[in-house]
C-alpha cells in the first residue's frame, strides 16, 4: 500500500456494507439504518489503527539485523523506531519477560544513547484501572530493557497522546499515574522521528469532511429516515 493510501481506510464509503441483522438494527427497529451505523462502527475501528499503520510506514525503522548493535553499543548514530511486532519478536524474549504486553513502540536514539518505551494513544482520557496497569507495564518493560543496555545507554517511558499538545492534560488524562516528564505530545513524537504530523492531521480532516457528507447522503437514501427528517423539519 502506498503511503498516501492510508487515508482510504478511514473513509466510510470504502468500507463494506453493514449487516442488516446487526444489533443496531434490532436496537433501532430499522434494518437499513442499523446497517449504516454498523458500517460506521466498523470504519471507526479501522480508523483507530490509522495512525499506527501510517507511523509504521513512514518512520525510520531499525533494521532487525541492527538490533544486537544496541546492546553492544555499536549502533550507528541516528534515531530509529521499533514497532510492537518487532519488539515482540526480537526484544521481549531477550529481556526474559513473560506475561507482558509489549509497548506500542520503542524509539532508539543512538545520538543520545537512549531508548524511549512508548504507549501511544489517540484519545486523551482513560479509566483509572487501565491507566495504572499500562504505566506499571511500561515501567516493567523499561526497567528490564535498562538492565540489558550498555553504559551510557538509558531507558525511559513515555505516554504519548497523539492529538494532545498540553502535557498537563496528558497527565490528567492518564489519571496522574505519569509525570509531565513522562508525557509526550504527538508533535514531539513526530518531531523525534521526522514525521510530518500536519500531513496526518490534514488527511484525517479531509476524511472527516467526506465521511460527514457520506453519512448524510446515506441517511437520506433510507426512506424511513428521509420521511422522519422531513416530518421533523415541517414541524419546526
Amino acid at each position: 500500500m502506498k503511503k498516501d493510501d492510508f487515508s482510504a481506510r478511514i473513509l466510510i464509503a470504502n468500507s463494506k456494507a453493514g449487516r442488516l441483522d446487526s444489533a443496531y438494527s434490532r436496537l433501532l427497529g430499522d434494518a437499513e439504518l442499523g446497517a449504516l451505523i454498523s458500517r460506521i462502527h466498523a470504519t471507526s475501528i479501522s480508523a483507530g489503527s490509522f495512525v499506527e499503520n501510517y507511523i509504521a510506514q513512514v518512520a525510520p525503522k531499525l533494521e532487525t539485523t541492527n538490533i544486537p548493535k544496541i546492546f553492544n553499543n555499536t549502533l550507528e548514530k541516528g534515531v530509529y523506531l521499533m514497532t510492537k511486532k518487532m519488539i515482540k519478536e526480537h526484544i521481549t524474549a531477550y529481556l526474559n519477560l513473560k506475561n507482558i504486553i509489549e509497548p506500542d513502540y520503542i524509539i532508539v536514539d543512538s545520538n543520545s544513547h537512549k531508548c524511549i518505551v512508548i504507549e501511544l494513544k489517540d484519545g486523551d482520557n482513560f479509566d483509572t484501572k487501565k491507566s495504572q496497569g499500562e504505566v506499571n507495564n511500561l515501567n516493567t518493560y523499561s526497567n528490564a530493557l535498562a538492565n540489558k543496555l550498555p553504559y551510557p545507554w538509558q531507558s525511559e517511558i513515555k505516554v504519548c497522546m497523539f492529538n494532545q499538545h498540553d502535557k498537563t492534560k496528558i497527565v490528567s488524562g492518564f489519571k496522574g499515574y505519569i509525570s509531565e516528564k513522562e508525557a509526550m505530545s504527538g508533535d514531539e513524537f513526530c518531531n523525534i522521528l521526522g514525521i510530518d504530523k500536519e500531513k496526518i492531521d490534514r488527511q484525517r480532516h479531509e476524511a472527516c469532511n467526506s465521511n460527514f457528507e457520506f453519512v448524510i447522503d446515506e441517511l437520506l437514501k433510507i426512506e424511513s429516515v428521509h420521511n422522519k427528517i422531513k416530518q421533523k423539519l415541517q414541524q419546526q
